[in-house]
């Protein structure tokens, strides 16, 4: 279902139960409605549809905010009402991925969104944490391009790539909370002696798009990329564990700061972690060969730095989904989580 700036106040209403009310009235009602006991699911995915609203009617007020909470866009500390998506969204469906955390309260998702023209769709992906069903932490992302993020980017091909995660199979051997926690420890620590068995048919993607990587020359391959357990992974002694683990579906979301080289990839660029080290050097070695030809004008390769949010979809004993979602920022820079 897609949704207007007409459509989200109508939301907004039926979320908090149905009361219509002039759009000035519903913080007062929302407080007002706001029990002091547990965020069940349904919950949670009411507080998410809020959200969206709230952005589509531009008016983070009338969210059922904790009297202090945290907040980043982007990864830039900021007040709601200084955000640039509650200026500048115009249309939103309904997560297409969506993964909750009861125990945690805590609850990740991502879907499409439009910023004005219907034919530039955004990939918004993002956080949150609830404590007596008022929302304590939002942390929000929008990439509007490769160049956000340096890895391969479709808002348009998110809905259908994201469909098969939130319809996994009814007879599924689901992991217990231990084993999805372990799998997080485990995502951003090479040391971890962990073993994980990867499904045939895993689903990799990189900012809602199955990744195809056809080399800088053009020349590479065809056929989407699969999920890895790379012994090269990158690593963050400071990863943040367990952000969400969502026990019915199997998914797990971890977070991570990355630094990286921004190098030429063909006409374009890409983001290389620095732990991967065999393809930074794979790719100086390209960079030289073109650079010696003089054929193309090319990116230098330059230090920056990925804030990142892991997430990971397992179940029958293996790795069913991988999702890499990040946002570049320069050299050195730090995690207002961290």
């Amino acid at each position: 279902m897609k949704f207007s700036v007409a459509t989200a106040a109508a939301a907004f209403v039926f979320a908090l139960g149905g009361v219509a009310m002039p759009a000035a009235g519903l913080t007062e009602k929302s407080v007002s409605l706001i029990s002091k006991n547990a965020c069940s699911r349904d919950c949670m995915t009411t507080i998410v549809d809020q959200v969206l609203a709230s952005m589509l009617l531009h008016n983070p007020e009338i969210l059922p905010l904790a009297p202090t909470y945290y907040a980043t866009e982007n990864s830039h500390p900021t007040a709601l009402g200084m955000m640039t998506l509650w200026r500048t969204v115009t249309s939103a469906g309904s997560p297409t991925l969506l993964a909750i955390d009861t125990i945690n309260g805590s609850a990740y998702f991502s879907l499409d969104v439009t910023e004005g023209s219907e034919t530039k769709k955004s990939v918004l992906w993002a956080r949150i944490k609830v404590v007596d069903r008022q929302i304590t932490q939002l942390e929000l992302y929008v990439n509007r391009s490769r160049g956000d993020h340096g890895f391969s980017f479709s808002a348009v091909e998110l809905p259908r790539n994201y469909e098969r995660w939130m319809s996994p199979p009814a007879d599924r051997q689901k992991a217990t909370r231990a084993v999805l926690e372990s799998l997080s420890a485990a995502t951003f620590n090479p040391n971890d002696t962990l073993s994980v068995a990867v499904a045939e048919e895993c689903q990799f993607t990189e900012e809602g798009w199955s990744v195809i990587d056809p080399g800088p020359d053009g020349d590479g391959s065809t056929t989407p990329l699969g999920c890895s357990w790379r012994h090269d992974r990158p690593a963050d002694a400071d990863a943040r564990l367990n952000l969400v683990i969502d026990e019915q579906y199997g998914i797990v979301v971890t977070g991570a700061i990355i630094p990286g080289k921004i190098y030429p990839y063909g006409e374009i660029s890409a983001f290389i972690p620095n732990d991967m080290k065999e393809a930074q050097a794979q790719q100086d070695k390209w960079l030289a060969k073109k650079q010696a030809s003089g054929n193309m004008s090319l990116l230098a390769p330059t230090a920056a730095t990925g804030e990142t949010l892991q997430v990971l979809q397992f179940y029958n004993g293996k790795l069913q989904g991988q999702q890499v979602m990040l946002y570049l920022s320069g050299p050195d820079m730090q995690s207002a989580w961290s």
